[in-house]
This record gives structure tokens, sequence and C-alpha cells, in this order.
């Protein structure tokens, strides 16, 4: 009540609204739909129609019929954050919970469905159900007190949604003066939190921070004609330009390392550079240099059937999802055609993106993509997240234990994967599983973690190896690390053929009596048939094979998982070994075209 939000000045008519929002998003009409791809549009009238009925499939739930909408609760587990609890005092992650399901819905990417799809039908109901869910949301949640003002980031990230969706219906009947300013007060309530809460760290910030600041330059736009506004703006415009030069690694690679992570960092980093042309706000040339450096990255760790390799964290994150694809579908953002690159370079001259791919090393983030007439390897050695302090020995970080692990496409389709992350909080036991050293196609020596896992916390790791960079020359790669306790030291070439990988490594660990494990993890419905020390199976139009003379050969049943809290069935290659003191071992996966398609 000590916030005189009304007094602020900051309620516009809903004339003045959709001059703003068309000013800094551009405007949005049928005919600019009626050119967007078929199978888009179909996709998105497709959510909007589930969000009209309450249907709503998120992290892992499965399509739940949500009414009324259960804001404050990850109906997954069943569990309620209560209302009318100040932000700071309220619980945040109980035992089997995870908080991010609540924040999930709280984000609003369902109200872009409705309002592209007013676009696309003319149909006054889905402008409707988006003001609806709005009033609703804003009755539910007073500021500073549910579990959506507990994280600054999803605060953000609501925020510009609604920037989005208001824009896309500000010209429905259902859009009215008396909307208009209610929608404005609880925006100008987004800015006021979101400035008095940032979550800057130092001296590394991350994704939280970056959404903290993006939110603010969209609302700080929204809000210029006034005081407070001007100055979200001023502020967040300059810590803007200094995040990315923070973050981005010097060959575009966002520093927390997750493939994931980085999509969400593309979007957040490059969509509001539109936004500043539009708005005539000069953006430095290094600053766009660095952003295309992004896109290029992004073009060359998707594999040829569109799909983004699952290296590290994954949590389903997005910034805007004009379109909701699979979550491992990263080729729109290179697609000058998708509706994402349409929407958010709207009336403009321009856009990010490429469409060349080559063989590449990005050795400041230990990882090198190489790739032939058939196949697409991807090296992953990243370690952590940040450089930690020689003194630092416990770390918070977005990585796996996948130093010197990999993934396989061949002619288009998916043979090694990396299983991906499945769950953060709610299980710390499937969290640990799935960051665990043997879940990832690398090797295992007397059951020891490169990094050792922590049991009460899911983003934590103690430091447990010692890694050099990886090099390449040519198709081939190299790499290396030991473990501090084990004392283990494991060297690791890759080298990508016509028609083969060959792997070869050496295992150094004092003593006897050791046992190893080569793990492969295979893509989702390859059911490879074991013959003497080899196993063999068909994809698409090719045979395989993955022979190691040395080890002793097994199949296991395994999992994987494609999205955040979704779990699927697939099998992994054992390759199991016994040395002393020392061993060379060569694993080779090779491929033939057949000419039938299966």
């Amino acid at each position: 009540e000590k916030i005189s939000l009304w007094g602020m000045g900051c309620v516009p008519s809903k004339d003045e609204f959709a001059k703003r929002l068309q000013e800094m998003l551009g405007t949005f009409t049928p005919e600019f739909f009626a050119d967007i791809k078929q199978e888009d549009k179909e996709t998105i009238i497709r959510c909007a129609n589930q969000t009209l009925n309450h249907d709503f499939d998120l992290l892992g739930s499965g399509l739940m019929h949500l009414d009324p909408l259960p804001w404050h609760s990850d109906f997954k587990s069943g569990y309620t954050w209560p209302k009318g609890v100040f932000y700071r005092k309220m619980p945040k992650n109980p035992a089997g919970t995870d908080i991010k399901v609540p924040w999930e819905l709280n984000r609003c990417h369902q109200l872009l469905w409705l309002g592209e799809t007013y676009l696309i039908t003319s149909d006054e109901k889905y402008a409707q159900e988006l003001i609806d869910e709005i009033n609703n949301w804003i009755d539910e949640n007073p500021l500073m007190y549910s579990v959506n003002w507990t994280c600054s980031m999803d605060t953000a990230i609501r925020a510009v949604n609604w920037l989005f969706a208001l824009n896309f219906i500000s010209g429905s009947k259902c859009f009215t003066d008396e909307f208009a300013a209610r929608a404005s007060k609880s925006l100008f309530q987004h800015g006021f939190f979101i400035g008095n809460n940032l979550e800057k760290v130092i001296p590394y910030s991350n994704n939280h921070y970056s959404s903290d600041i993006v939110g603010l330059l969209y609302l700080g736009k929204f809000f210029n004609k006034k005081l407070k506004g001007k100055r979200w703006l001023k502020f967040a415009e300059k810590e803007f330009f200094k995040d990315i030069e923070i973050q981005m690694l010097p060959s575009g690679v966002h520093y927390e390392k997750s493939v994931s992570y980085h999509r969400l960092m593309v979007e957040l980093y490059s969509y509001p550079i539109y936004m500043f042309d539009r708005c005539g706000i000069k953006v430095p040339k290094s600053i766009k240099d660095k952003v295309q450096l992004m896109y290029d990255y992004v073009a060359n760790y998707i594999k040829p059937n569109g799909y983004a390799p699952l290296i590290a964290d994954n949590d389903d994150g997005r910034f805007l999802p004009f379109v909701k694809r699979d979550f491992r579908m990263h080729s729109y953002l290179n697609d000058a055609s998708s509706a994402e690159v349409s929407i958010v370079s709207n009336g403009l001259s321009y856009h990010f993106g490429t469409t060349s791919k080559t063989s590449k090393l990005y050795d400041d983030a230990g990882v090198a993509v190489v790739r032939n007439a058939d196949a697409q390897l991807f090296v992953s050695c990243v370690g952590y997240s940040r450089k930690p302090k020689p003194s630092e020995v416990n770390l918070g970080t977005h990585t796996h234990n996948d130093l010197l692990s990999f993934e396989l496409n061949v002619g288009g389709s998916d043979i090694i994967i990396d299983p991906g992350t499945y769950l953060y909080t709610s299980s710390i036991k499937a969290r640990n599983e799935f960051r665990s050293t043997r879940k990832h196609n690398t090797i295992v020596v007397d059951e020891e973690e490169q990094n050792l896992l922590s049991e009460k916390s899911a983003f934590s790791l103690k430091r447990n190896v010692v890694f050099d960079r990886l090099s390449m020359e040519g198709s081939i790669v190299n790499g290396n690390y030991r473990t501090l306790k084990g004392l283990m030291h494991h060297h690791r070439t890759f080298d990508l053929q016509e028609g083969k990988l060959v792997i070869n490594e050496v295992v150094e660990k004092t003593d006897s009596g050791h046992e190893g494990h080569i793990r492969l993890h295979l893509a989702e419905g390859i059911n490879p048939e074991r013959k003497g020390d080899s196993v063999f199976f068909e994809v698409g139009n090719y045979e395989l094979s993955i022979s190691n003379s040395e080890c002793e050969l097994s199949i296991e049943d395994d999992t994987w998982s494609s999205s955040f809290g979704v779990l699927k069935n697939n099998k992994t290659i054992d390759l199991k070994f016994k040395f002393d003191n020392n061993i060379n071992l060569s694993t080779i996966i090779s491929w033939t075209k057949t000419n039938s398609t299966k």
C-alpha cells in the first residue's frame, strides 16, 4: 500500500497502449499472419484451442485439463504454494516438488498463441480468453504476495509475453480502456518488482540476470514517457550491452555452455535488438557481431534432422515461443521464413541468422563439431559453466559429467545421443543420475564420477577433475582429463572418417585390478543385435555396427529424456574392460548405405 502505483501516471488509454506496443514491436494484422508458414499456423491454432479448453502440457506433465488455472500449484506433484504470503517468506521447493511447474504456466507463453490465433482467424473468443487469463492472473497474484513474485526472471519473461500478446489483440473490441488501465498497472508492478530484485551475481551473472535486464528494456520502453520508465530503460540498456560482453565467450558460445540455455540466450540477446532498431536506439556493431556469432554456433550444432544435441542442462526454457515446437528443434532461429523470425523482425529489413555449416572447434567452450558427407559428430569437453577459482571446490553449474562425451548423427538420423536432463529439484536422485558420468558417452573407471554429485543440491558439483582444452586437426579431435580423487588419466581421440568413427583412448591409473566401462547411449528406437564382440542395427537407409575387440560387450535397457520431465526408453551399449596401470582401447562405429529405407 506504500507504493502509489496509480499515482505514477502510468495508465494509458487503449489507443495509447496500442500505439506504444506497435512502436516497440511492430504492427500485426491478419494479412501479416496470412504469410506465415501453414504448418506454423496449424501448430499455433492447435495450441490456442488447447489453451481455450485449459488443456496444458508443461514440463512433461502430459496433456492435463487445468480449470481453474492453477497459478500457484505444481500440478504434477499436487503441491500448492500458499496465497497471500510475502515473496521472501515463500517456501521454494518442498521435497518432491518443483517450483518450475507453476513458474512455467505463469510465464504465460500460451497468451502468444491466443493472440496470434485471434489475428489468423479474426475470432474474438481468442482475444477474450487472453484478457480473461490476464485478469484472473492479476486477481490471483497481488504484487509480491504469491509464488509468482519469487523469481525476477520469470516475472520479466511473463511481462514481455504479455506485451507481445496484447499487441496482437490490441485491435479487438474486447480490448477496452478499462482493461488497458488494469494491464498497465500490473505491467508497471512487474517493472517495479524486477528493478528491486535484480538477480545479479558478482563476478558472473547468468541467464536470470539477462532476463531481468531484458524485461526492464521492454517495460522501460513501454513506460518511457514517465520518469521511472526512462530510468529503467537507461539502466537496462547500459547493462544489456555490458552483459553480452561479459557472458558471451569470444567464440559466440554462452559461458554456461548448455546448448539449451544457449538457445534461450540467443532469444534474450537478439530479440531486444530488433526492438532497438525499430525504435531508433543505437546498437554498437560489436554487440551485433557477438550476437551473430551466437547464431553461427546454432547453425553449426544443429544436426541434419533439425534437432540440437542435448548437451548439459535443459529445462525447456524459452523467452518468446511464438510456435510451440519440439524443444530440441532450434533450426527456426536461422530460418528467415519461420514465424519467430518473421514476428521479431517485423517491419525491419534484416534479421540475424546464417545457413552456413562447417566443422569447427570452439576451444573456449570445450566443444567441437565435425561433419562429413554422411555424419555429424559433436564432442563435449565443457567442464564447468564458468572458470572456478583455484581454491573453489563446490561449484554451481549447468553442466554435467560429460567430459569427452559425444553425439553422433548419421544420414540425418541420431545414432549416439546424450540422454538429456529429465528433472531438477523434484528428484535429486533422478537429477544426479542424468548428470552422472555413466549417463554420458564417455568412460567410467572404478565407478568414479568426473565431478562429485551432491545428494542435497540439484545444482552443485564438487570438483574432481583437471582437464585441458580440446584440440582439433582436420577431422580429428583430441582431449584429456585426470581425476583428483582416483588419479585416473583419460586421453581420447575422435577420428571421423568416411563410413566410420574411430575412438581411440588411453586410460592410465596406478596399480592393478581396475574395471572400466565405455557407455554408448543409443537413440530411441534402435534395437541392436549382438554378434560376437560387435553389435549391428539399421537406422534409416544405413546399416551400422559398433565393435571393440578388447571389451566385454553388453546391451542394457536404459532411459533418456527428450525434454524436461519426459522419460523415454532406449538401449545403451556397455563396453567393459579391465586393466592394470594402463590400457589402450579402440572403438569403431561404422556404417554403410543400403538401398532400403526403414
